[in-house]
C-alpha cells in the first residue's frame, strides 16, 4: 500500500488548528492527540498478527492509520464525536488504500460517542487515547449511564473508556488506552482496576514522569491489558508499575504486626470545617490557638509563627483562632474540643510523609491536615516514627502514585494512614520513636542529623534497604531546602 501523505498533513494542520486557536475547547473535550512513537510503542504490544482493531476516540486516526499499515484498511474501526477529525481519518485510510471503497470506510469510521457504539462487536484488539475528562463535566455526565452509575461520579471518562474497552475484545484480545497516571491510584479508578484483575492482567507498561501531550499538564500511561492473562498485580497496587519510572525504590513491608489504625483514630475535616473557621481566624490574636496549614508541617517541625501561610485565600504571619468566640457560636465547639487533644497532625501531601506530633493536644488542623489521634499517649512518640520511615514512605509513594498534584509528592488520605504496617523490629522501633521524639525537639541545626538517625533506625525496623534510606534522606533534605511542599485548601 501507498504511504499516505496528502491527509496526513491534513491531520497536522487541524490538530496545530486546534493547538493555536483552540486551546480552550481541546481542553473541555480532553482532546490530546498523541505522539507517533508512543502510538507505535501501543501497536506493537497490543496488535495481533492479523484481526480488527478498534479506537473509538480515534480524532483524526492516528492509531487507526498506523494499525492500517500492519493490518490493512478493512482491519481497522473507530469512533469519535468531533465530524471534521473523523472526516480527516476517513481521507487518510483512503490515500492509504483507495482501493476501499469510501463508503465501506464511513462504515468503519464513525461519528459517535465511542461510548456507546460498536454494541454486539468485538475486536481483537481496542487502542487509543480516549478523553481526559471528569465524570460531572457536562459533556461526560451522560455518556453511557450503567458505566458511569457502576465506577462513580468522579472517575475519570479516559478510565470510564478504558472499562468498556474491556466488553469489546475477544477472549484473549488486548485493551491499551492512554490514561492519566491517576489511573493507578485513584479511588474512583480503583473499581476499574478491579474488573481488570477480573478479566486478565497488565501484560505491559509505558508512563512517563514528565507530560508528553503538547498543551496539557498532565502526566500519563498505558496499561496494556491481556484478556484472559492470569493478574500478576494487586488491583490496589498498580502504582508498582510505574515506581520505576520515577525513581522509588522497591520495598516489601513485613505484615503480621498489624497496621497504624490499630493504634490511633486517623480523620479527615472536610469543607465545613475549613469554611466554618475562616469567621474565627485572625493574625497573632494573644490567647489564640495556633491553626497549623499543611505547609506548615514538616518532618518532626511545626513551622507555625516562622513562616508565612495562607488560609482561605488570606495570607497569615501566624494563624490563630478565637477559641471563646468559635465556643460561643457553637457550630465548630465540638469539633474544636475532639481535635484539641495530644495527636500527630500528617500534611496533605509532601516529599515525604510530612508528620509533626502536638503533644500538648494546642493546635487545631486546617483542610486537608490529618490528625492522628493514639488510644494510648505513650504510643505519640512511636507512631510519629512509623510516619517518618522511609519504607513507609516508598511503600505510600508507590501505593497512592498518580494522587498528588505533582508527580513527586506523596498524598495519603486519614484511610490510607490508617493502613499503613507496623514494623516488626520492636528494639530499632523504639530507637526510632526516641530519635523522633529528640529530632522535633531539637533545633534547626541538630534537627537535620537527627532526622537522618530516624530514617536509619526506621528502615532497620522495617529491614529496608541502604537505597530506601538514601532516597528517604535526600527528599527529607529537599524539603528543608524548599521550606516545605504542601499547600493549604478546602477538601
Amino acid at each position: 500500500m501507498a504511504r499516505g501523505t496528502g491527509a496526513d498533513e491534513a491531520a497536522d494542520a487541524y490538530e496545530r488548528h486546534l493547538a493555536v486557536h483552540e486551546r480552550d475547547r481541546r481542553r473541555a473535550q480532553g482532546s490530546f492527540y498523541t505522539p507517533a512513537e508512543l502510538v507505535e510503542w501501543v501497536l506493537d504490544r497490543a496488535l495481533p498478527p492479523r484481526g480488527s482493531v478498534l479506537d473509538p476516540a480515534c480524532g483524526t486516526g492516528h492509531f487507526l492509520v498506523a494499525a492500517a499499515r500492519r493490518l490493512g484498511v478493512r482491519a481497522v474501526h473507530g469512533s469519535d464525536l468531533d465530524p471534521d477529525a473523523v472526516r480527516i481519518a476517513r481521507e487518510r485510510l483512503q490515500e492509504l488504500d483507495p482501493s476501499v471503497p469510501s463508503a465501506e470506510i464511513a462504515a468503519r469510521v464513525v461519528v459517535a460517542d465511542g461510548l456507546t457504539a460498536w454494541q454486539d462487536r468485538t475486536f481483537d484488539a481496542v487502542v487509543g487515547n480516549p478523553p481526559f475528562l471528569g465524570q460531572l463535566r457536562r459533556r461526560s455526565a451522560g455518556r453511557n449511564e450503567a458505566h458511569r452509575r457502576e465506577l462513580g461520579a468522579y472517575t475519570d471518562t479516559s478510565a470510564v473508556f478504558l472499562r468498556r474497552a474491556l466488553d469489546l475484545v475477544v477472549p484473549g484480545g488486548t485493551v491499551a488506552l492512554v490514561q492519566p497516571i491517576s489511573v493507578l491510584a485513584a479511588r474512583d479508578a480503583g473499581p476499574v482496576r478491579a474488573v481488570v484483575a477480573e478479566r486478565g492482567a497488565v501484560t505491559d507498561f509505558w508512563c512517563s514522569d514528565r507530560p508528553v501531550f503538547e498543551g496539557t499538564t498532565v502526566l500519563t500511561c498505558v496499561p496494556v491489558v491481556r484478556i484472559g492473562a492470569t493478574p500478576a498485580t494487586d488491583p490496589d497496587g498498580w502504582g508498582a508499575l510505574a515506581a520505576p519510572g520515577f525513581g522509588i525504590p522497591a520495598v516489601s513491608l513485613p505484615a503480621g504486626a498489624g497496621t497504624l489504625g490499630d493504634l490511633a483514630a486517623c480523620t479527615a475535616d472536610f469543607r465545613d470545617q475549613y469554611y466554618g473557621l475562616a469567621p474565627f481566624v485572625h493574625d497573632r490574636l494573644a490567647g489564640g490557638v495556633p491553626l497549623v496549614t499543611t505547609g506548615l508541617i514538616d518532618p518532626a517541625e511545626s513551622r507555625w509563627g516562622s513562616v508565612p501561610t495562607r488560609f482561605a485565600r488570606r495570607r497569615y504571619d501566624a494563624p490563630s483562632v478565637d477559641l471563646d468566640a468559635l465556643r460561643s457560636d457553637g457550630a465548630l465547639a465540638r469539633w474544636a474540643e475532639a481535635r484539641l487533644v495530644p495527636k500527630l497532625l500528617v500534611a496533605g501531601q509532601g516529599r515525604v510523609i510530612e508528620a509533626v506530633a502536638d503533644e500538648a493536644g494546642a493546635w487545631l488542623p486546617s483542610v486537608p491536615v490529618v490528625s492522628v489521634v493514639p488510644h494510648d499517649l505513650d504510643d505519640l512518640w512511636r507512631l510519629l516514627a512509623v510516619l517518618l520511615a522511609p519504607p513507609v514512605v516508598a511503600h505510600a509513594a508507590t501505593r497512592y502514585l498518580g494522587t498528588g498534584l505533582t508527580p513527586g509528592s506523596v498524598k495519603v488520605s486519614a484511610r490510607q494512614l490508617a493502613a499503613l504496617p507496623l514494623p516488626t523490629d520492636a528494639d530499632a522501633w523504639a530507637e526510632g520513636a526516641d530519635l523522633a521524639r529528640r529530632a522535633q525537639r531539637a533545633g534547626a541545626g541538630e534537627r537535620t542529623g537527627l532526622l537522618a538517625a530516624v530514617g536509619g533506625a526506621m528502615t532497620a525496623a522495617y529491614a529496608g534497604g541502604d537505597d530506601v534510606h538514601a532516597w528517604w534522606a535526600a527528599r527529607v533534605r529537599r524539603t528543608d531546602e524548599s521550606g516545605g511542599a504542601g499547600r493549604s485548601a478546602p477538601a
